[in-house]
């Protein structure tokens, strides 16, 4: 089980329970003096201490609890669906434990084990890698842009005569279609 888990239940058991800071009774948490948190924000701050976090960036215990709240409330609606797909009565905690499992199952993606990892590490490693020749590695010239790509047009050549002929004929036709 996930710690984020772990924490998520924490804070549920906190607030089922009644906690005074999930309750927000500062009187009760602080002996009487006032807090300068918010009760859930130092809920947050006691969860993590627990969990041997010393230090945090300020933003991340809001962050949590909105994690929290948004995961508990899933879960809830969650088991609640389940409760009605079994058509009980009343919520119980075995659709409570099918709803977290099924969330886990979808949103909490383990990494796959170190030994596997290992593994295909050294079969992709055992390839060895191609040796490259010296030099600037170029494809083909007919896929260069280095290559000719064009053709000159040679007036006086065997076959450029006939063409010339050709484009002459056909523009003197054009010209004394247009005079008359």
């Amino acid at each position: 089980v996930s710690d984020t888990f772990r924490c998520a239940l924490s804070v549920a058991r906190c607030l089922a329970k009644g906690d005074p800071r999930a309750m927000g009774d500062a009187a009760a948490a602080g002996g009487g003096e006032s807090i300068a948190t918010p009760p859930r924000i130092q809920m947050i701050h006691d969860l993590l201490a627990s969990m041997g976090v010393e230090e945090h960036d300020p933003k991340v215990s809001p962050m949590l609890l909105e994690f929290l709240h948004k995961y508990i409330t899933e879960v809830v609606e969650d088991a609640k669906v389940m409760q009605g797909h079994a058509n009980k009565p009343e919520l119980d905690l075995d659709d409570v434990r099918l709803a977290i499992q099924s969330k886990v199952n979808g949103c909490f993606v383990q990494p796959p084990p170190r030994e596997f990892m290992i593994d295909i590490a050294r079969a992709k490693n055992a390839v060895p890698l191609p040796i490259i020749k010296p030099g600037v590695q170029l494809p083909p010239k007919d896929h260069c842009n280095s290559a000719a790509n064009f053709q000159v047009f040679q007036p006086g050549a065997a076959g450029g005569a006939a063409e010339a002929e050709a484009g002459a004929a056909a523009g003197a036709g054009a010209g004394a279609s247009a005079g008359r």
